[in-house]
């Protein structure tokens, strides 16, 4: 079994290659156009998918928000 650093650097090695000309150097815009493709993959169809990625939209937006009041409180 690889070891948690193996997974991550070739993790990274695989969103660098695929996503820097859609998403430039930020990396964090490279996860989230990864993740956005996985969610994506995963659906049955076009109203599925959206359904998806709102949710997800959702649930990042809630713990965004969670987060700034923790980090105001």
């Amino acid at each position: 079994m690889r070891t948690l650093t193996d997974r991550r650097r070739q993790g990274e090695e695989t969103i660098s290659k695929k996503y820097r000309s859609i998403s430039g150097g930020d990396r964090y815009a490279q996860a989230v156009d990864a993740i956005a493709d996985i969610l994506l993959a995963v659906a049955e169809n076009g109203g599925e998918a959206r359904k998806i990625i709102q949710a997800a939209e959702i649930d990042y937006r809630s713990a965004s928000e969670v987060e700034h009041f923790l980090s105001e409180g």
